[in-house]
């Protein structure tokens, strides 16, 4: 079954968020891209980012190409050329920095799944807290009708 478009870019949205938590301070730092070349101008730039820019970036570039694979799926092009381009984009710079994106979502997947478990009373526990109401009210019921005899 298909998830709706909502809850696929809540999930992007989570995963992004987590892993920039999840970053300290010296990830944060800059990391340098060198021999950024270009051959119009045939001059070499050094390219800086932080750490976690690097991360966003190859999170959001596997964040896209999952959402084209469910509009554009069947586009020869797309599957031919742009989805394979991005990917090896995406897992290059994950090697150079040592991030692993499956881990990361696996962690995102398991904390969402805990915190869904943790926030659900379960429908046993919530009939059982209306049982346990209504035998209250009825033990109230009770002894204001025997109070009212007497």
């Amino acid at each position: 079954m298909k998830a709706p478009e909502n809850e696929t870019f809540w999930f992007f949205f989570q995963l992004l968020e987590e892993v920039e938590q999840s970053m300290t301070k010296e990830q944060e730092k800059q990391v340098m891209i060198e021999k950024a070349i270009s051959l119009r101008l045939m001059c070499d730039y050094v390219v800086s980012c932080s750490y976690g820019d690097v991360v966003l970036i190859i999170c959001m570039l596997h964040d896209y190409v999952k959402m084209l694979d469910e509009a554009r799926g069947d586009d020869i092009q797309y599957q031919a050329y742009y989805r394979v381009k991005f990917m090896k984009i995406a897992d290059r710079l994950a090697e150079q920095i040592g991030y692993d994106y499956d881990q990361a979502v696996e962690k995102c997947k398991k904390k969402q799944a805990k915190k869904e478990a943790d926030s659900d009373i379960g429908e046993e526990a919530f009939a059982l807290m209306v049982k346990r109401g209504q035998q209250k009210k009825e033990a109230e019921n009770g002894k204001l009708e025997k109070g009212t005899i007497s």
